[in-house]
């Protein structure tokens, strides 16, 4: 298991790349976005865009990614179904024994 600092030094590498990405799509399509809007130009801009930020990943690791934010998604869906379920089932019963409330035979002005 890596430690945190390689973690961290990973997550840094990552955001150093992406920003290394980004600098050298500007530099390939400089001038090309506004100056020209024959379809060409913008073909060849959208895909200098997709060869760039898509280099050094293949599709499978492109397709777990998405695949994870999906059932990060379906998890967030759930609970949510979930906690909108207890409130309808037990309303104001869950409301009155919230951790967040007095407690009882707890003395208020202390």
């Amino acid at each position: 298991m890596p430690s945190k600092a390689k973690k961290a030094q990973e997550k840094e590498s990552k955001k150093a790349a992406q920003k290394k990405k980004e600098k050298l799509l500007e530099d390939k399509t400089f001038g090309l976005k506004n100056k020209n809007k024959s379809s060409k130009v913008q073909a060849y801009v959208k895909s200098t865009e997709r060869s760039i930020l898509n280099a050094g990943t293949d599709a499978r690791t492109r397709q777990m990614d998405a695949q994870k934010k999906e059932q990060a998604k379906a998890r967030k869906a759930l609970k949510k179904a979930k906690e909108a379920e207890q409130a309808a089932l037990f309303g104001e019963a869950l409301m009155a024994v919230s951790k967040k409330g007095p407690k009882f035979g707890a003395k208020a002005g202390k």
